[in-house]
């Protein structure tokens, strides 16, 4: 082991776009978040609004994506409200992105064990376990050592994708192809907000592979991915909600039992048993490569915070192929540690799924809009103009607001996210959890600037000269 850096230039544009719409994991939106929300909401509407969403988020990312090319951290979310909002808001938000990527990673092993105790048997927690053991062994080696092998999962996730819609759109229901689903007339209906809120779960994710910033062969990689995979899961997933509201019908949108088992129904109809089988099997993998981006990303994060020495340095520490394994560790345990936890009291896993799930969307919104007011900060303060004036101006003040209206919507809607009565003060804990990570972040940035200002003066620095980091491109050739 060393704590120097990360593996430099090992990353190329396809891989970051993989691994970003890995981490969200196409079929388990499609089959689980978009039948949830037209199940629980009827809003046939449901494929404008997941439209929408993506060019909203769009705008949240211009002033994100803006200052991770500034800083090029592993750990952007700190970097970049470092940048331009000071050190303590960079500490704040990264504990408020470790919580976020921590909660949507553990809440994936709930959702694997259930479905696959559901099909196969056995405790839910077992199968969580397999799962944690083969997470755990792909987190301490380098992400493209198993680009190959999330490449090959997400191929079979479109190509589910892609079959579902050509069914759905040449067997719609009543024998008519409608495009009703875009209709404008059919979002704005009692229910809207939920649709909103419920969907944008489905883009967490995305905006990960700037996480991988150090190690990407250019830094236009980075940027390109992002834009590209929110842009893609916008019209890929909105194809997907319309052609299952039109193989379904609007009437039974809102009917949990015609819900019940799609899109598995509509391909069995057509297609027999076997194939809804085989997407079956795709899911589970999707859940597991989804589970394998996203501890890469955390461990990153503590990586990150580590060398900066805000957290202990032996977080920092990386393998001789530049793998972060401390962090890797680190978020295998609390894995663990909330697996077995949650098993022993008996929850229900789909609780943990949905209750970490909608944390971790709440939470990556409001870091989102707060980089963006970090950007329209920065560019204030160094007066940017001519090419910075929609990047540290415009883009970030529409994102600004586009992640404000968000918020509003999420937070308010939080009984439908949750499963919970509109009233229950079980509403207010992913807030409070949200503000609690915040406000000790800002504690621990005050305990460093007064009892270890040497590491305060440093936060947000900690990215090493490039030139002092082998290139591994390169480590093949002699001179």
């Amino acid at each position: 082991m060393t704590q120097s850096a990360l593996a430099r230039k090992t990353i190329g544009t396809l891989g970051l776009t993989g691994a970003g719409i890995s981490a969200s994991s196409p079929v388990t939106v499609v089959a689980g978040g978009i039948v949830a929300t037209y199940a629980s909401t009827g809003v046939a509407g449901l494929p404008l609004a997941v439209v929408l969403l993506g060019g909203a988020l769009l705008l949240l990312t211009v002033g994100y994506l803006a200052l991770a090319a500034r800083t090029g951290q592993a750990a952007t979310f700190y970097g970049s409200l470092t940048d331009g909002l000071g050190r303590a808001a960079g500490v704040s938000g990264a504990f408020v992105a470790v919580v976020a990527y921590y909660a949507i990673q553990i809440s994936l092993f709930g959702l694997l064990g259930a479905v696959v105790a559901a099909s196969v048997g056995g405790p839910w927690w077992v199968w969580a376990a397999v799962a944690w053991t083969v997470v755990a062994v792909a987190g301490i080696r380098q992400l493209t050592a198993g680009t190959r092998i999330i490449a090959t999962v997400l191929a079979c996730q479109l190509l589910i994708l892609i079959l579902l819609v050509a069914t759905a759109v040449t067997n719609p229901a009543d024998a008519q192809l409608t495009v009703t689903g875009f209709d404008p007339s059919a979002l704005l209906v009692d229910g809207w907000g939920g649709v909103l809120a419920l969907s944008i779960a489905a883009f967490v994710g995305l905006e990960s592979p700037t996480t991988y910033a150090e190690e990407a062969r250019t830094p236009r990689a980075v940027t390109t991915a992002v834009r590209a995979g929110i842009a893609a899961a916008a019209i890929g997933y909105g194809l997907c909600a319309w052609a299952i509201g039109v193989a379904v019908g609007p009437g039974q949108l809102g009917d949990p039992a015609a819900m019940s088992g799609q899109p598995w129904q509509i391909l069995a109809a057509q297609h027999g048993p076997i194939l809804p089988a085989v997407a079956g099997l795709v899911l589970a993998a999707g859940i597991v490569t989804a589970m394998i981006a996203l501890h890469a990303v955390s461990a990153r994060y503590l990586f990150a915070l580590g060398r900066d020495r805000v957290v202990p340095t032996v977080f920092a520490a990386t393998t001789t192929a530049g793998a972060p394994i401390g962090g890797s560790l680190a978020q295998t345990l609390v894995a663990g540690a909330v697996i077995a936890g949650t098993a022993w009291i008996g929850t229900d896993p789909m609780l943990l799924f949905t209750s970490l799930s909608s944390l971790a969307a709440v939470a990556i919104v409001a870091l989102l809009t707060a980089t963006s007011v970090a950007a329209i900060v920065l560019g204030l303060r160094e007066r940017r103009t001519s090419h910075g004036v929609w990047t540290y101006g415009i883009g970030p003040a529409l994102g600004t607001v586009a992640g404000a209206c968000l918020l509003a919507v999420m937070v308010g809607n939080l009984h439908l996210l949750l499963g919970i009565a509109p009233q229950s003060p079980l509403r207010h804990v992913i807030p409070a959890c949200i503000i609690a990570a915040a406000v000790a972040g800002l504690a621990w940035a005050t305990v460093l600037g007064h009892h270890r200002p040497a590491v305060y003066a440093a936060i947000g620095a900690g990215r090493p000269d490039p030139l002092t980091v082998p290139d591994r491109r390169l480590a093949s050739l002699e001179l």
